[in-house]
């Protein structure tokens, strides 16, 4: 339909890599999605217990398959891997992070960003697993230094890298369209009352509670680098 009306499209996705195999990969970037986002908790010891199937098969050899198969593509893209660090998996993704530097990094289609796991649900129990920032910071520069540095190394190497990051939630252009039509502004509180924010109807017509919109979008208005950076961590609960 944008090709036949003369509009630029382009796309980008976050996904486990799973079921994103390389021919899947090559019919998207036809259609002009081309950045990704694939998400690891580590090596095959770590991946294996948090990312599993619906009956709880291991999932990290088929993506590691996919990763490799890649490779051999010669569509224009951009993956970045997301490496999510917490108390507990340090060692394992020090080791996914040389498997990576060796098999794929020199590619410069290919990056990796740390990312720390963090407490978004208000009922949350892995407290005790949350880096502190100087635990965090140490522990990316351990990884890190198992190998030479990288082609990509001057791309920020986690969000403590990032200099006024301003996350999608805070913008007032961006919305999240839900399956079910419900709109929202995170991706990650997805059963958040404060996240709830209107409706999108089957005739296109739209449902906006206007007051909860403008909370997300505060950051603005006092310049607050925290709210700018995640509004979700200043909202008031409800």
């Amino acid at each position: 339909m944008c090709a036949q009306h003369g509009v630029a499209f382009s796309a980008g996705f976050t996904t486990n890599g799973y079921l994103l195999e390389p021919t899947l990969l090559q019919r998207f970037t036809e259609l002009q999605h081309r950045e990704f986002q694939i998400t690891l908790d580590g090596d095959a010891e770590w991946h294996d217990k948090t990312r599993i199937t619906a009956n709880k098969g291991a999932t990290f050899e088929k993506l590691w398959s996919n990763l490799i198969a890649y490779r051999s593509l010669s569509a224009n893209f951009a993956i970045s891997l997301r490496l999510h660090l917490h108390q507990d998996n340090i060692e394992s993704v020090r080791r996914l992070y040389s498997s990576l530097h060796r098999e794929l990094l020199s590619d410069p289609r290919f990056s990796v960003y740390f990312h720390k796991v963090s407490n978004l649900s208000a009922g949350g129990t892995i407290g005790e697993k949350i880096l502190p920032r100087d635990r965090y910071l140490e522990a990316i520069a351990y990884i890190t230094s198992c190998v030479d540095c990288c082609k990509n190394d001057e791309r920020p190497m986690s969000e403590e890298h990032l200099d006024g990051y301003i996350c999608y939630a805070a913008k007032p252009n961006s919305l999240m369209i839900r399956a079910n039509g419900k709109i929202g502004k995170c991706t990650v509180a997805l059963n958040d009352d404060r996240n709830d924010l209107g409706q999108l109807h089957a005739d296109g017509t739209i449902d906006i509670e206007n007051d909860k919109l403008r909370r997300w979008m505060s950051g603005f208005s006092d310049l607050s680098e925290r709210t700018l950076g995640c509004p979700l961590s200043t909202l008031a609960s409800t």
